[in-house]
């Protein structure tokens, strides 16, 4: 593949616009790769972790749960941030699958990571797989502004969620993509 020409773009000031606990936001001006200038946009974030847990019968493990930028209920697999100073995101996975569901994996498979909104944002979401699952001995609390239901849905149930826009995120969708797939390869119990 031949390279027409460089796309870097130079951060020529940065201006932080907002200080949160999940996230900042910053405006940037920067040099285009013609010379022209353009602001941007963005929000940094710590990263932040997925998980697919299959249960013993084949379900899918979801959370439903308020989402207030959508002003609705999402389905979507046990996820968390990582906080300020952590450094390994499996045990961020483990912490996450305890506090949401009271359950433990001793063995999570690394699926992918990736920017989950690469266009103003660079969130990076670890995703793991699981179905070895166990009950904790000590669930973690939620968070104190957390409120979630778990479910446990078959294959079709989680399709149908999915058409019903009831799964509308982007690590669920791509969680259900990866367990259809182990399906196929008949590498899981059918749920």
């Amino acid at each position: 593949m031949e390279v027409i020409m460089n796309l870097d773009e130079k951060v020529i000031k940065e201006q932080p616009l907002y200080h949160g606990a999940i996230l900042d936001l910053v405006l940037e001006d920067v040099l285009l790769p013609n010379g022209q200038t353009a602001k941007r946009e963005i929000i940094h974030h710590h990263g932040a972790v997925g998980i697919i847990p299959i249960d013993a019968t084949g379900k899918l493990i979801v959370v439903r749960q308020w989402r207030a930028p959508m002003r609705k209920e999402t389905l979507e697999i046990p996820a968390g941030k990582i906080d300020l100073g952590e450094t390994d995101p499996k045990a961020v996975a483990l912490r996450e699958l305890n506090e949401e569901t009271g359950l433990f994996s001793p063995s999570l498979k690394p699926v992918a990571n990736f920017y989950s909104t690469p266009g103003f944002a660079d969130e990076y979401l670890h995703l793991y797989y699981t179905d070895n699952l166990q009950p904790v001995a000590h669930k973690r609390q939620l968070d104190p502004d957390e409120f979630l239901n778990v479910m446990h849905l078959s294959f079709s149930e989680a399709q149908k969620a999915l058409a019903d826009n009831e799964i509308c995120d982007a690590k669920t969708v791509l969680a259900l993509f990866y367990w259809e797939i182990l399906r196929l390869k008949g590498e899981v119990t059918l749920g």
